[in-house]
């Protein structure tokens, strides 16, 4: 017979997923096609998109009530979480974020994807930032399984609550095979640079546009920056400064197909953030031979390995010239294109769901010994 999974799903409200919504989603269909014996209850806040589809030992429970605030976190995973493990008579509970119900009993994976607001907390509201305050070491100490999505954020989580880095496991992110056509319906018809990704200041927007300011005008304008993105929060600045300038393009959230053909246009992706776990745009421009332009801290060097130019996040004329580089050097673009078409084969779904999977087995089995 067999078990039956509890899985965080409240960030999955659309097909159109960024990067912490589509690890739980892509996790979870891998393990679900993996194990058709298993059934796996994906407890969301609101109904899933359409467009989304799951295997079919998936069930879908929408948990009253939207949460999206720290009262309503409060109160969706310790009150009504708890009442629905006891209603499906869950094993084990697997949550694809840092967020865990204290109040259940039974065991929890818990994967964390970085811990930003003690390094940034200036970018965060303040709402959340006490919150996780709060409780992130209290997840931390509750999870009977921790996994991180890269060796960084599995060194930082042992640096900042002195958990032991054996005790913590890798499961990174990845990219499924690209789109056979894409949409190009939002891709400027000049030459562009590309971010995607929401936009808050962690992002570090305001730099890029900078940087690439200072590029394009030795190109006599010729070139555009596109911000694919929702904003996300505290995004006055970036707004501001976007607005500015008529060769910065603002397109809002877009679909998979519509970010794969913005991709797949670029000159290049500009993905220069002040601080990630992981970096999954990194990973969506080499999977279709665009050439990346990435930070040289936290994680990002990590993810790219060598095939990426990497540029100090805080320094401008280091991420204008990577861009001088992308325009203008076809042998170093040629090179770059090859090794991530490589490195990214290095991460897939199917490795990522074997690692949860095997922890979700093993705290059964410690569980039933009980």
């Amino acid at each position: 017979m067999g078990m039956k999974i509890g899985v965080n799903g409240r960030l999955l409200v659309s097909e159109k997923m960024e990067g912490i919504s589509r690890y739980i989603y892509e996790t979870t269909c891998a393990m679900a096609k993996q194990h058709p014996d298993d059934v796996f209850y994906f407890y969301l806040d609101r109904s899933a998109g359409k467009r989304l589809s799951f295997p079919p030992n998936v069930r879908t429970v929408v948990v009253p009530w939207h949460a999206r605030h720290p009262v309503l976190w409060y109160w969706w995973f310790e009150v009504m979480l708890p009442f629905y493990f006891w209603l499906h008579d869950i094993d084990v509970f697997y949550s694809g974020e840092t967020y865990l119900s204290c109040r259940s009993r039974i065991p929890v994976v818990m994967v964390v994807h970085d811990l930003a607001y003690l390094h940034y907390p200036q970018h965060i509201p303040d709402t959340s930032l006490v919150y996780f305050k709060s409780n992130t070491p209290r997840f931390l100490k509750r999870a009977d399984s921790l996994i991180a999505v890269s060796g960084y954020v599995r060194d930082d989580i042992s640096r900042q609550f002195g958990i032991a880095p054996s005790r913590i496991l890798i499961a990174g992110n990845a990219v499924n095979k690209p789109l056979a056509e894409y949409d190009t319906s939002l891709n400027p018809t000049e030459p562009y640079f590309l971010y995607v990704g929401a936009l808050q200041p962690r992002k570090n927007i305001v730099n890029l546009i900078k940087a690439f300011l200072k590029f394009n005008k030795v190109h006599n304008h010729s070139f555009r920056l596109v911000l694919a993105g929702r904003m996300a929060w505290k995004t006055h600045e970036i707004k501001q400064t976007a607005e500015q300038h008529p060769e910065v393009i603002l397109t809002g959230q877009v679909t998979e197909s519509q970010k794969y053909g913005l991709i797949s246009g670029a000159g290049g992706v500009a993905y220069v953030s002040f601080f990630e776990g992981f970096g999954i745009p990194i990973l969506e421009a080499m999977a279709v031979g665009t050439p990346v332009i990435t930070s040289s801290v936290t994680s990002m060097p990590e993810v790219a390995g060598d095939a990426a130019l990497l540029a100090d996040p805080h320094n401008i004329d280091e991420i204008s010239a990577a861009m001088e580089i992308l325009a203008t050097d076809e042998q170093k673009r040629a090179e770059l294109i090859t090794k991530g078409y490589s490195r990214c084969k290095a991460y897939n779904w199917k490795d990522s769901a074997d690692v949860i999977y095997s922890e979700i087995i093993r705290l059964k089995a410690q569980n039933a010994h009980k």
